[in-house]
Formats: structure tokens, C-alpha cells, sequence
């Protein structure tokens, strides 16, 4: 049965489009929230932010993934599936772009390089995998092309957190199209690992079957589910003797002196980077745990004093911020506060706003 090309097109694009994971979402934990990575991200304007809704244009979406890449809680998912294949004796990971030609399609060929993030690849890392070959377009002509090298500064970057953890690095290559399609016919690393590939469940069988129809075979995978285990950064090495400074890829950051120990980055925080410690009931440290930081921002939006920030590739020079628990002189309810600061607090977040020296009058 031949099927029509428009409509052919329209379901490939379909399968292509970003899944929105709205659990995951910033906007879902926080109304302030100020995130616009994923429309920033866009080469063609198809996402559209307001204050009730976050919505995509399929029309405008051409699966490019640069959204996915930009988003820090993994809120849009999109299969990047690279070749899995032996160089030189290694597992090695082949990632091509799709503008390199169609007579090169199939596996590990992705929409774009710079929509592959450092979770992707530390999550083939921790497999055995640490080699990347990749084969590109020229990025220059490219409309998608953002103006600089994500992929290139995540492989960077990460490479930067394992050196200071003192673990094994990931080596890049890029090759040509002749030196890909060679590379891509060599041995299946899964197979020579004794690795069992993935198996296919009766929707994706159904879709190649229509795809094979038309000889063009598009990758299906399951959709990813509502809570990630962990957050990419505290998936990387643990080092058994940590170094003295700790390189992480975000660290949140606090003033103490603007500080009024409202607590609502910590109850807003969706990986409990910061949390507080508490002894005999009783608040006596923040704590920042910067390894399950992802930069999504929500502390900094909701903070009304713009007592913290965050720092990204930085070190985490200050884990602990003790707090001053005291009463409050005008409501005599207890409240704590970061005790870094020069001066003594004596009203509560909420009093401090008033004036207790006005006079009051009632009129009858």
C-alpha cells in the first residue's frame, strides 16, 4: 500500500517533536519561576511561554532538540541514540548529524550534536563508553547554529568535573561521512560487551513496520518517565579521596547578610540542593548540597531579598551556614536566621516590615 509523502512527513514530525514532562517543569514548582531556556533555545520560534501555559508549534518544530539540551530538569524528552560501536578495542559512541546526508540515516544519526547533554553522556559513560565520534555539518551555514559550540563546551566541561574527581576523561574525535559510515559497520560494542540490545514493544514494531514500508527506518524509544532517579550531577564520579576543592557544576550560593530565613528556596528546591538541619527541633544550618544542584534557578526567582545565586562549574567553599534562633520582641514567635550576619535581628521577617515606633490610634 503506497503512502502519500505529506502524510508520511507529518507523522515522522510527530514522532520527532519534544515530549513535554510539565511534573518536571520549574512553572509547575514555582509561579515566579523566570526559566525561558526552551524558547531561548528555539532556532524557529515554536515554543510560546505565558503566565497560564507553555506551548509548542508542531508546525515550527522541526525536532532539532536544542530545547531538550536547554532544559535543566529534563522537563523535554527526545531519543538521541548513538551507534554503539568497538574502536581501536573500546566502546566507542557515534553521534552524526542529520544534515549530513540522507543516504546516512539510521543509528546514531541525531537531529543536532549540540542538543547531546552532559547527563547523555555521562549516562554512557558509567556503561563503559569513553570515546565520542562525531561527524557534522558545517554548523556556520546551519539555521539552527546558535553561535557556539554547545557540544564541544559540554564534552569540556564534563571532562573538567572528572579531572577533578581524578577519574578517566572522554576523548573526541570528529571524523568525515567517509570515516562515519566505515566506523558505523564496525562491531557492535553491546554484542561484544555480552550486552543484550533493547527489545522493541508492539508500538514501536507497528511504527517501523509502516516506516520499513517506504524504506526508511525512524529509531523509537520509550518515553521517559515522570521522576528522574537522580540529577546528572550527582551522578558523576565519587573520588575515594575527594579533592580539597570540589569542582561542581552548579553551586548555589547565600548572603547571609540579605538572608531572612524565610525558607522558601529550601521548600522549593526540587532536588533538595539546600535543605536545613535541625537539632532538638530546632533549625541550627542550612546545608547546600551542590552535587544535586541543576541550575533551574527556582531559589534565585523566589527569593524576594536576592539573597542567593547560583554559580555554575564552580566550588563549593561553604556547605554550612549556621543559624541565630531567637524570639521575636514584637509577635514572640521564634524564627531563625543565617548567623554570618553583623547585626542582631530582633523582629521576625514579618515585623521587620512595620514600624513599631508609628503611633496607633482607635477612633470610636
Amino acid at each position: 500500500m503506497a503512502l502519500a509523502v505529506g502524510w508520511l512527513r507529518r507523522l515522522q514530525q510527530e514522532w520527532i517533536i519534544p515530549e513535554v514532562i510539565p511534573e518536571r517543569c520549574v512553572h509547575s514548582h514555582c509561579e515566579v519561576a523566570e526559566c525561558a531556556r526552551c524558547v531561548e533555545a528555539c532556532p524557529r520560534d515554536a515554543w510560546l511561554l505565558t503566565d497560564d501555559s507553555l506551548k509548542i508549534d508542531t508546525e515550527r518544530c522541526d525536532g532539532c532538540g536544542l530545547c531538550v539540551a536547554a532544559c535543566t530538569e529534563s522537563a523535554l524528552g527526545q531519543p538521541l541514540l548513538p551507534a554503539l560501536r568497538m574502536h581501536e578495542g573500546n566502546p566507542t559512541l557515534l553521534f552524526a548529524c542529520e544534515v549530513i546526508g540522507e543516504e546516512y540515516a539510521g543509528e546514531g544519526v541525531v537531529p543536532c550534536l549540540h542538543a547531546i547533554t552532559s547527563g547523555l553522556l555521562l549516562e554512557h559513560y558509567h556503561n563503559g563508553y569513553r570515546q565520542v565520534l562525531s561527524c557534522r555539518g558545517y554548523c556556520e551555514t546551519c539555521p539552527r547554529y546558535g553561535g557556539r559550540d554547545f557540544f564541544r563546551q559540554q564534552l569540556a566541561q564534563l571532562n573538567s568535573l572528572l579531572t577533578n574527581r581524578a577519574a578517566p576523561t572522554i576523548k573526541h574525535a570528529q571524523i568525515t561521512t567517509l570515516e562515519w559510515e566505515t566506523r558505523r559497520k564496525s562491531p557492535d560494542a553491546s554484542l561484544a560487551q555480552g550486552k543484550p540490545r533493547g527489545t522493541t514493544n508492539r508500538r514501536q514494531f507497528l511504527r517501523r513496520a509502516i516506516t520499513f514500508t517506504v524504506e526508511k527506518s525512524i529509531e523509537q524509544v520509550q518515553p521517559p518517565t515522570a521522576t528522574p532517579a537522580l540529577p546528572w550531577p550527582a551522578t558523576l564520579p565519587t573520588p575515594e579521596h575527594p579533592p580539597g576543592k570540589m569542582l561542581y557544576p552548579f553551586v548555589p550560593q547565600m548572603d547571609a547578610l540579605r538572608c531572612n530565613g524565610c525558607d522558601a528556596c529550601l521548600q522549593l528546591c526540587p532536588h533538595q540542593a539546600l535543605q536545613v538541619l535541625k537539632a532538638e527541633g530546632q533549625a541550627v544550618a542550612y546545608q547546600i548540597q551542590a552535587e544535586y544542584c541543576t541550575g533551574c534557578d527556582i531559589c534565585v526567582d523566589s527569593c524576594d531579598q536576592h539573597a542567593i545565586h547560583i554559580k555554575p562549574m564552580y566550588i563549593l567553599n561553604q556547605a554550612q551556614i549556621t543559624l541565630t534562633t531567637t524570639q521575636c520582641k514584637a509577635c514572640g514567635c521564634r524564627f531563625h536566621y543565617p548567623a554570618d550576619g553583623a547585626e542582631v535581628r530582633p523582629y521576625c521577617r514579618i515585623c521587620s516590615r512595620t514600624n513599631h515606633h508609628r503611633k496607633l490610634f482607635q477612633v470610636y
